[in-house]
């Protein structure tokens, strides 16, 4: 039945779900409720099973759910029957269906669909992948989980293998089993021309799931064992959605069985061929389920510990506290290095914050060198285990000539399959890639290996991907904050270049400072740095004009002959850039004198170590 004074909003077939209770009736002379509060809002909103968080053999088909994750790639336009006409055989008689929010048509046994009724509509709908959001670290992903374990849903895992159905029509069937399986009746036929029909056609199924992997069907970017992959059905909307946006989808599960009728080897000799773009664009819902969308929402962030609204006045208060923590740990596993500690923070908070024809402002792309690699082989791999249990979303990169060589940097359309299949830079905005340089080996790079490093220094410098098309190129904006580590200073472009100076004493005891760090990062102290990195990026930043002390120090920079270096238009915008970070990691929301005097304090020392270092 057609659901009424649904609480989700919903406007379709809505099959019963905690959220979409029964309202009593409201009396003529009642006056309305008053709407909802933001946290009576959000409430409601988690009261729907989060599929990120709740393994799909609980959730069935037809009931309201979210997913959150990334757009990966935007389908072909699919066409369906918006209202269609059924008509029984035995009774005589008609009803009208709606097609919406369904993949399957509303078919009786001895009922059939009447081409040629008048009530006939077609429409279209846009149909989407999302895949959860690369890099999610494992912090983020128990502590999200933990806030949308529905009451009903007794411990739900929340691993991939959950995914698994059996072979019986429910949802329990793997990939890798669905050739396999074979209902009671095939199983049971006598007939000896059945049974060679049988074996020639799933050897020819074998055939074909054998070029078509999980791998392939869930198309990650970069590894992720939990991950989930959702095929959206967008009815409106269109235009707003953009490859790699952040968004929350709430709509209904499609797991109908008879989706999985692409991969089930007992079709009929007749169907037709089954090549690589049906099998592909059609997945078992077993493994890749279906959302009929009635709401998306781009989201900002994806930091389960930030409450919505985002409390400003909180952050700005915290922000010190917090800083001082992160600062003190962070000098202390970079060697001692303060001003490396200083440069770090302003880069974890970093992101581009406006684009103007070719230049994207705000990125800050940071390299830290003269690391210890030769003795500590391990120390850049220690540095990003910290960084991870921080941030929301990261990735490491080793440069080894392998990867560079072996490894696909940029999406690139499969024309065969008619996708587009992930590289490893096809990341959501504020994901931290730190590339380790200290792991590059002597050796040959081939013709895709020297693309890669010119893929990577074009994000650097200019914060876009170009996508390979095979015929062209075309280019999409990303945020990827990239941090450098290398023995010597990086080939690669980069906004600030600073050598590591340590001191004895910790060189001495790298990997205890490393285990100090772990003991002192409290769980506490670790969710407030946790807040505190993301929540400093929401902060409205704004300058009316730019101050006069501004113009006068430019100048006066200018004039100084005594400087390692001739200051130009460059060394201006690095240090705008460099001061906005200083003032949001101390919560303010507008220039502050003392952060410019520190900007260029900064930089100052930075240029005398690279003046030394030469």
């Amino acid at each position: 039945m057609w659901s009424e004074g649904c609480s989700c909003g919903a406007e379709a077939l809505c099959a019963p779900c905690a959220p979409c209770a029964p309202r009593a009736p409201r009396a003529p002379d009642e006056p309305p409720p008053p709407p909802p509060t933001a946290n009576e809002l959000l409430s409601r909103i988690r009261q729907i099973p989060l599929m990120n968080s709740v393994a799909l053999h609980y959730l069935k088909n037809g009931h309201l759910v979210r997913f959150r994750g990334m757009v990966q790639d935007m389908h072909n336009p699919e066409f369906y029957f918006e209202t269609y006409e059924v008509f029984n055989k035995n009774t005589k008689e008609s009803r009208i269906c709606s097609g919406k929010y369904r993949d399957t048509a509303d078919i009786g046994e001895f009922e059939m669909l009447d081409h040629n009724s008048p009530k006939l509509k077609g429409a279209e709908r846009q149909s989407i992948a999302v895949i959860s959001l690369p890099g999610f670290n494992e912090w983020a992903k128990q502590i999200e989980n933990s806030q949308n374990v529905i009451s009903h849903l007794v411990n739900p895992p929340s691993t991939s293998k959950s995914l698994n159905v059996d072979c019986g029509g429910k949802m329990k069937r793997s990939l890798d089993e669905a050739e396999n399986c074979d209902t009671t009746n095939d199983m049971e036929t006598d007939s000896v021309n059945n049974s060679k029909k049988e074996r020639q056609r799933s050897s020819n199924m074998d055939n074909q799931f054998a070029s078509i992997s999980r791998d392939h069907i869930l198309n990650f970017p970069i590894p992720d064992d939990d991950g989930k992959v959702c095929i959206v059905k967008v009815y409106d909307q269109f235009d707003s959605l953009k490859l790699n946006d952040m968004v929350e989808v709430i709509g209904y599960l499609s797991v109908d069985p008879a989706l999985s009728n692409h991969w089930n080897s007992n079709a009929d000799e007749n169907d037709e061929q089954l090549d690589a773009e049906t099998l592909t664009h059609n997945p078992p819902p077993s493994l890749v389920p279906r959302i009929h969308a009635i709401h998306i929402e781009p989201i900002k962030h994806c930091n389960p510990l930030i409450k919505s609204p985002i409390d400003k006045e909180n952050i700005i208060a915290e922000a010190k506290e917090a800083r001082g923590h992160l600062h003190k740990t962070l000098t202390q596993v970079l060697l001692g290095d303060s001003l490396a500690a200083d440069y770090l923070i302003c880069h974890l908070i970093s992101e581009v914050y406006i684009r103007r024809d070719v230049l994207s402002l705000g990125k800050f792309t940071l390299n830290l060198w003269n690391v210890p690699s030769q003795r500590y082989p391990q120390y850049a791999e220690q540095l990003y285990g910290l960084i991870k249990s921080v941030v929301t979303k990261s990735h490491y990169l080793p440069l080894t000539t392998d990867n560079l060589n072996d490894l696909a940097f940029t999406p690139k359309k499969d024309y065969e399959c008619n996708r587009l299949t992930s590289g490893i830079l096809q990341l959501s905005k504020n994901t931290h890639l730190l590339v380790d340089e200290t792991k590059m080996q002597p050796g040959q790079l081939n013709s895709a290996g020297v693309l890669n490093v010119a893929t990577l220094g074009d994000v650097i410098q200019n914060q876009r991907v170009k996508y390979d098309f095979k015929f062209y190129t075309m280019e999409y904006d990303c945020d990827i904050s990239i941090l450098i580590m290398s023995e010597g200073k990086s080939l690669l472009p980069n906004e600030a270049s600073l050598p590591i100076v340590a001191d004895n004493t910790s060189l001495e005891i790298v990997n205890e400072t490393f285990d100090a760090a772990r003991h002192y990062l409290t769980p506490d102290l670790l969710n407030q740095i946790r807040v505190y990195l993301t929540a400093v990026r929401l902060i409205d930043y704004s300058i009316a004009e730019e101050p006069l002390y501004i113009q006068e120090d430019f100048v006066s920079m200018r004039k100084d002959d005594g400087q390692s270096h001739e200051t130009d238009g460059e060394d201006l915008h690095r240090l705008l850039v460099l001061t906005r970070l200083i003032c949001l990691s101390r919560g303010y929301n507008t220039i502050d004198r003392d952060c410019w005097e520190m900007a260029k304090n900064m930089e100052k020392q930075r240029f005398e170590r690279l003046k030394i270092t030469r």
